[in-house]
């Protein structure tokens, strides 16, 4: 059937390309146990084949001999390499080598006590068909689940070599050594064996080291992974952990501060304060970095009209300019209706970052969100988003820095911060597919921009779209409030209707802008830290100002009858009740456009923990910083209320500031009884009348708020 030259040479070529592929394998994947082993197997075999050549022309038996322990000592180099490989040295292995060395010892009988060919061919067959059907049960057994792809190509050479090897120790007839290579099933044997199963194996084993190659990357991907989880999980316990004492340090150096009269000790309490709140956001900071390293979710994209979108995210950032008395300007130099998909919460993360550093870092001039197309095509466009900052600017060497974590610039360590900033925005653009490029000159300013491709929204191709409201948007609006929480909500409430709110935090400051500018209506906090709402109403009275007309609204949650009455006598407009509605603030503000009547009416569930505050919350604000704003009050409201119980018979007027910030807060986050007691205690200080009792049992009060609280977050992570 073969032409005996041709197969040996053949059968030699192949041995040679097996030998240089199983080398290169080898190369790449040096730390894989069998791959060094399995070049000595196509080796072996190449000598043997050489052997059994020659003596196709010498006739010599030596030849003969030498063959077949050279394909036996192959077979055992074969065996061993796939063990190494698969890491299995059971009895199996021991009890091949056992066998092959018995069959061995009947080779060599058969070759020089008694000369018998077809003897010697059955035990070279017999030695094969065991070193086939041990290497397919460690494959099947031990290979197949992680290698399937290697146990394939293992698994149809070895059949073929199984079938061939059987078949020649049935089938084949009585031959010579002139004859054998006549014979049919001899010189296929040779060929399967000698020509294609180098092939296979050389593939196989390339395909086993890829796969092991693979799992040792998904493995260590997964060990990455879990360690991503277990330091965020870490940093989440600690700063949680580290919130407790910190609350208690916060709450004891306010009470010093306010106790003690010696100007040196309240610097020292101030420097303690200032100290405890660095920390804090410290905490929140590395928190968020902490998330989005172990966070892996996917892109929630909306149709979004941009102009628009950008002028509210302004509205909500202009109040910070103005309080540092900075120009702050939108350039948008796109089409006025351009609409596109992009996920806004990412977007609209990185662009308050990117402009509250700006504003922070610059202290007069101007800061700018300067918005122009790139890049156009008919399904897309890449749209350049810069912040640019008129401030003292970044020096070179900084810049390169300024996306790892923990690194600030020379400016970032005179301002403070934590250098978690920009890094969580860097990381935010590359969950949108984008890069931050930071371009600055020292004392000039700096820009901070970033491109994204954009696919067109669908609301382009409505052509004109008309926003019909049944209330009141595009307002001046003076928000008077002293209390964070309520500034960021009603601002972001207000901002939704696109009016623009210049922010007050005093009595005195809401005096001055109302000398300066006119309004179209003023949300008025009745109880600030130097005035109530009621002595700016009357000091009013008393100044040239330019809103002799200008509706003002209470922004209180104190509306006892007599305070309502009293409210109304000075010229209150209308009431938004805290906690604030969306609802009911959108509509107080356009009604005091009309002459309609208010309708003053406060619709508070009586329960230990409103569900709806955080939903309604959750409109506005993401998940984190509402888990953020949750925590912050959760954490310090038993601290504050033992500082008011410390201090109640020390000072009274304290006392009424901090339950009136206390009791505002808690109405917002949903902890309904717990705030309108506070807002009772705070009634009974402001008419001198005691509230030892009424303390107490505020403190249960807020243990079974509290309860019910976290009865209603495991049922939320539950589900």
């Amino acid at each position: 059937m073969f032409d005996p030259k041709t197969l040996y040479f053949t059968s030699g070529i192949m041995m040679a390309m097996m030998t240089l592929l199983c080398y290169l394998t080898w190369r790449t994947n040096k730390n894989i146990p069998g791959t060094a082993t399995y070049i000595l197997y196509p080796l072996v075999l190449f000598l043997a084949t050489m052997s059994f050549s020659l003596h196709g022309y010498l006739e010599h038996w030596q030849t003969i001999g030498i063959g077949n322990a050279l394909l036996f000592a192959a077979s055992i180099i074969h065996v061993l390499a796939i063990s190494q490989f698969l890491e299995h040295k059971g009895w199996e292995l021991k009890s091949f080598l056992a066998f092959t060395c018995a069959l061995l010892a009947a080779l060599g009988y058969y070759s020089i006590v008694d000369d018998n060919l077809r003897a010697r061919i059955w035990i070279s067959d017999l030695q094969h068909i065991a070193e086939i059907v041990l290497l397919l049960s460690m494959f099947w057994r031990f290979a197949r689940p992680r290698y399937p792809n290697g146990t394939i190509v293992y698994t149809i050479v070895l059949g073929l070599l199984l079938i061939a090897f059987i078949g020649r120790s049935i089938m084949m007839g009585e031959v010579t050594h002139l004859t054998i290579m006549q014979d049919t099933w001899f010189t296929t044997t040779v060929f399967i064996n000698g020509v294609l199963s180098p092939i296979f194996y050389a593939t196989g084993m390339a395909l086993l080291c890829n796969e092991r190659r693979e799992l040792h990357l998904n493995a260590l991907t997964e060990k990455a992974q879990k360690d991503l989880e277990i330091r965020g999980l870490f940093l989440s316990t600690v700063s949680h952990e580290i919130r407790t004492p910190l609350n208690g340090i916060l709450g004891s150096a306010q009470l010093v501060l306010s106790r003690t009269k010696s100007p040196k000790n309240k610097a020292y309490c101030e420097a303690i304060i200032n100290s405890a709140e660095s920390l804090n956001l410290l905490i929140d900071k590395v928190l968020d970095y902490a998330s989005l390293e172990q966070s892996d979710e996917s892109l929630y994209e909306e149709d979004i009209e941009l102009k628009t979108w950008l002028n509210n995210l302004c509205l909500l950032l202009t109040p910070l300019a103005e309080q540092k008395r900075l120009k702050f300007e939108l350039d948008y130099d796109l089409p006025e209706q351009a609409c596109y998909y992009c996920d806004q919460q990412k977007l609209r993360q990185i662009i308050i970052n990117l402009v509250g550093n700006a504003i922070k870092f610059t202290d007069s001039g101007t800061v700018k969100i300067k918005v122009h197309l790139e890049q156009d095509s008919a399904m897309a466009h890449t749209v350049t988003f810069s912040v640019i900052d008129s401030g003292p600017g970044i020096e070179d060497d900084d810049i390169e820095k300024l996306t790892q974590p923990y690194v600030q610039s020379s400016a970032g360590k005179v301002k403070g911060g934590t250098g978690l900033g920009l890094a969580i925005t860097a990381r935010l653009l590359e969950r949108l597919g984008s890069n931050l490029e930071i371009a600055s000159q020292l004392n000039k300013g700096s820009v901070f921009s970033f491109s994204l491709n954009l696919a067109i929204g669908e609301l382009s191709l409505v052509p004109h779209r008309l926003h019909e409201t049944d209330y009141a948007t595009g307002l001046n609006i003076l928000l008077v409030e002293d209390l964070e929480l309520n500034q960021k909500i009603a601002i972001e409430f207000m901002a939704e209707d696109e009016h623009k709110v210049k922010l007050a935090t005093t009595g005195q400051s809401a005096l001055d802008l109302l000398q300066h500018y006119q309004f179209d209506a003023v949300l008025l906090d009745m109880n600030l830290p130097d005035l109530t709402g009621q002595e700016v109403l009357k000091s009013l009275k008393k100044i040239e100002h330019k809103n002799q007309r200008t509706p003002f609204l209470a922004f209180t949650a104190s509306l006892s009858p007599d305070e309502v009455k009293e409210y109304m006598m000075l010229g209150i407009k209308d009431i938004v009740a805290k906690p604030i509605k969306q609802e009911k603030l959108r509509q107080a503000l356009s009604d005091s456009q009309t002459m309609k009547e208010p309708t003053i009416s406060v619709e508070l569930a009586d329960v230990l923990y409103d569900e709806t505050a955080a939903c309604s919350l959750q409109k506005n604000f993401n998940e984190d910083e509402v888990s953020s704003i949750y925590n912050e009050f959760v954490l310090s409201a038993r601290n504050k209320l033992i500082s008011i119980q410390q201090q109640l018979d020390i000072d009274n007027d304290q006392c009424i500031k901090m339950l009136h910030r206390q009791a505002s807060t808690a109405l917002q986050l949903g902890f309904n009884r717990y705030g309108q007691m506070l807002k009772t205690i705070e009634r009974r200080l402001l008419e001198e009348k005691s509230a030892h009792e009424e303390l107490t049992q505020a403190m249960v009060l807020w243990q079974d708020s509290l309860s019910a609280y976290l009865q209603f977050v495991r049922s939320q992570t539950l589900n």
